[in-house]
């Protein structure tokens, strides 16, 4: 259990939680319940390792305010290289300092499994999260691109999302 300068109350950083899936909605609502349960798979296979900060003091009950994922395999752009994707924050507790400590537990998990780079991306208007990103040592790489995904909403349809991305990368240490 950790507990910034920045709260006042407990911040728990703990893997993902089958139950987590409906709690995180307070991110997207029920349209990404499907995403949510794809990630939690994916959690449960490796494929991924997603980390939650949580706290009874927000909703009670080990609530999740905030989440990042490793994507072991990386991404199409460095596939070598561990990617972290789905850094949120609960908006009522942003600008405390949450997303950096979820960053930095990634960090350590992803040097522990002997990788020495990370990577993430930033849409080119989320001019914040960069600043974040820059603060913590994360480097630009290459020109930005059009990023694709995918996921199913509440009704089960496709739903096509596509946003410019940079990708960012951080030297965790030279082997």
């Amino acid at each position: 259990m950790c507990t910034p300068a920045h709260f006042s109350f407990p911040i728990q950083i703990r893997p993902l939680h089958f139950s987590d899936a409906f709690a995180l909605e307070w991110h997207g609502g029920a349209d990404l319940r499907g995403f949510y349960e794809d990630q939690w798979r994916a959690h449960q296979a490796g494929e991924i390792h997603v980390i939650i900060a949580a706290s009874d003091a927000v909703h009670g009950d080990n609530f999740p305010i905030g989440q990042a994922a490793i994507h072991w395999n990386g991404k199409p752009t460095h596939p070598q290289i561990p990617d972290i994707q789905s850094v949120r924050v609960h908006p009522d507790l942003r600008g405390q300092g949450l997303g950096s400590r979820l960053l930095s537990e990634c960090e350590k998990l992803v040097s522990a499994r002997g990788h020495a780079q990370v990577s993430l991306s930033v849409a080119l208007d989320n001019h914040a999260a960069k600043r974040l990103y820059e603060r913590l040592d994360y480097r630009v790489v290459g020109a930005p691109y059009s990023d694709i995904w995918f996921y199913a909403d509440a009704t089960g349809k496709s739903v096509r999302m596509e946003e410019t991305v940079w990708d960012m990368i951080k030297t965790l240490y030279h082997p």
